[in-house]
């Protein structure tokens, strides 16, 4: 299953009062994350992705993804097994002259798949909090 939002950011935001979009999904694992930074955005409008507080992109904490006229497409294993099965982007607009569209699309696989790897990823998690 493929999910997608569109998160339009108005001109002159500030990380300090982000704007905040839900992106439900299905249970199940990430398998792919897209993000899009259309053309002019020029690394003003920032981005990052959430799972109930966990930062997944970018995975260090704290930091966030901005470009120009870039659209990432790469594989990313992270499961969703506890409701609720969203992510939370958090984004905000540097840019004082103009307003942007970000794109975030995840691909999931709602199938069965290793445990082991869901303890793994659990026992990261805790370990960096």
């Amino acid at each position: 299953m493929y999910y997608q939002a569109e998160v339009i950011l108005p001109r002159g935001m500030t990380e300090s009062d982000p704007q905040r979009q839900t992106l439900r999904l299905a249970k199940g694992f990430i398998t792919h994350m897209l993000v899009g930074f259309p053309p002019g955005c020029q690394a003003l409008a920032r981005l990052q992705v959430f799972d109930k507080g966990w930062q997944l992109l970018p995975w260090t904490p704290g930091q966030s993804l901005g470009w120009d006229n870039i659209m990432l497409n790469f594989p990313f294993t992270y499961p969703l097994q506890v409701e609720p099965f969203e992510v939370v982007i958090r984004a905000w607009n540097l840019d004082d002259s103009y307003e942007h569209t970000l794109t975030v699309g995840v691909t999931m696989d709602e199938g069965q798949h290793d445990r082991g790897w869901l303890e793994f990823l659990q026992q990261l998690k805790e370990a960096s909090v």
